[in-house]
């Protein structure tokens, strides 16, 4: 006989009969049928079925046997009772999907329960300064799981207080069919700083509300599996001003998604590609923003550095977030600098920030920093700090991680000629696009410093 039992729901199976004995060198397949039923819990791997306790997992309901497996037990199990020389045994096997592939040969994938739509919120984390009336745009995907049609509602859901936006009908008509909605969100007119959440649901013709996104975990070395996240976006409230700027060129780095963030505050961000580094004028910028390691993999930017430099010379602001050795040999910067090996690295994200010349600028203007603005930063304070430095830079701060002693390369500043150039090894790529206020805060202040570098808060 042949069963098929589910982890989790109130499965039903139907086994197809058929015959019971098997000659020698006999094949027999029997169909068992069934379908996924309303209380079956999407898969999840086991370690994540708990919410996570900061960022560890939460093993105290996992069995013992499972713990540190790569793997929990199947959400089908197939039970086969068999009876050889009189002897009865049951095997147990996983129901996967078994196909072939012409290079590789038989490829096996196991079963997962998928909600019914996946849900996905884009951003989902964002800095709104709390003076702004603007609106920002939400986007709202879609994705079909059931090979039937779907229809509903899709809304969002805001916080209590905040201007109601209308939900919209959507239809999809089949497995693997998405649909983008967007929508305005705006803040309400006496709202204060603090933080925030928008979800969004997709409310289905079957009464459920459906809030996760499904992210495939797919590659060709390992056992598939999919994530569920939740459909929400972190709202930072908080004030922030911005430079007063009208072009401000960013030349990306490696996986850098800091003009985006940018862009979403509202910074005039223009990215300059390979054309426009080779070509453009750069004294049409009010600043040149240069991504973290961008000196590494962008020859073209390697080809621009004179001209960058000679932007400097003549009045210009350029931000270079961090690099790696290569920037050192290449010596790229205007002014000697070194980075160590193994570089300064703060990896203490609380780590106290000390400010080495409090009343500069970078810390008073436009934005009048304070303790709180250190709070919140997610991973690391920065690395591939400076380890030692040519005399014409400032440095304006150290952090020490416990028990090392203070590393202050991770923010110097030097007059350049008439203009200004700005080294920094805070992690900025980390912390800008997870919508940390304080980051947002002291980008906008080094954006600023083009009025001149060594200022004190009440010298203009």
């Amino acid at each position: 006989g042949v069963e098929v039992s589910a982890r989790v729901g109130s499965w039903q199976f139907s086994a197809e009969a058929g015959p019971t004995d098997l000659e020698r060198g006999e094949i027999v397949r029997r169909t068992v049928a069934g379908r996924v039923p309303n209380d079956a819990v999407a898969s999840v791997p086991y370690f994540l079925e708990r919410p996570l306790a900061g960022a560890r997992y939460d093993w105290s309901e996992v069995p013992p046997i499972l713990k540190g497996k790569p793997f929990g037990p199947g959400e089908l199990v197939a039970q086969i009772e068999l009876e050889i020389a009189g002897e009865r045994f049951t095997l147990e096997r996983e129901v996967v999907h078994a196909f072939g592939d012409q290079a590789l040969g038989e490829v096996r994938r196991p079963v997962h329960v998928m909600p019914r739509v996946g849900v996905t919120l884009d951003p989902t984390a964002v800095v709104w300064p709390v003076a702004s009336r603007d609106p920002r745009t939400f986007t709202v995907t879609l994705a079909s799981a059931d090979t039937a049609p779907v229809v509903g509602v899709v809304a969002l859901e805001l916080p209590a207080g905040w201007p109601a936006v209308e939900p919209q009908s959507f239809a999809l008509a089949r497995a693997g069919e998405r649909g983008v909605y967007q929508f305005d969100v705006r803040l309400p007119k006496s709202l204060g700083a603090g933080s925030y959440r928008i979800r969004a649901a997709a409310h289905t013709d079957d009464d459920v509300a459906h809030r996760v996104a499904v992210v495939p975990v797919a590659y060709p070395h390992i056992r598939p599996r999919f994530l569920l996240d939740s459909a929400a976006a972190a709202i930072e409230v908080a004030p922030l001003t911005l430079p007063v700027a009208a072009r401000i060129g960013y030349v990306r780095g490696v996986s850098d998604r800091v003009p985006e963030a940018l862009l979403a505050v509202g910074f005039p961000i223009e990215l300059l590609d390979d054309e426009a580094l080779r070509r453009a004028e750069f004294d049409a910028f009010d600043a040149i923003v240069v991504g973290a390691r961008a000196y590494e993999v962008n020859p073209v930017l390697v080809e621009a550095n004179a001209r960058l430099l000679d932007y400097v010379q003549r009045g210009g602001l350029v931000v270079v977030q961090y690099q790696q050795y290569q920037f050192v040999r290449g010596r790229y910067a205007p002014l000697p600098l070194t980075i160590s090996r193994p570089h300064d690295r703060i990896t203490d994200e609380t780590a106290h920030a000390t400010l080495l010349a409090p009343d500069h600028t970078a810390f008073r203007a436009p934005n009048d920093l304070g303790d709180e603005d250190w709070v919140g930063w997610v991973q690391e304070r920065g690395l591939y700090f400076a380890r030692s430095w040519d005399a014409g830079y400032e440095a304006l701060m150290s952090f020490a991680d416990p028990g090392e002693e203070p590393k202050e390369g991770g923010l110097l500043v030097a007059r350049i000629g008439n203009g200004t150039y700005v080294y920094t090894g805070l992690s900025f790529f980390r912390q800008l696009p997870a919508a940390v206020p304080g980051a947002f805060r002291l980008f906008a202040n080094l954006l600023a410093l083009r009025a001149g570098v060594g200022e004190r808060a009440g010298d203009r």
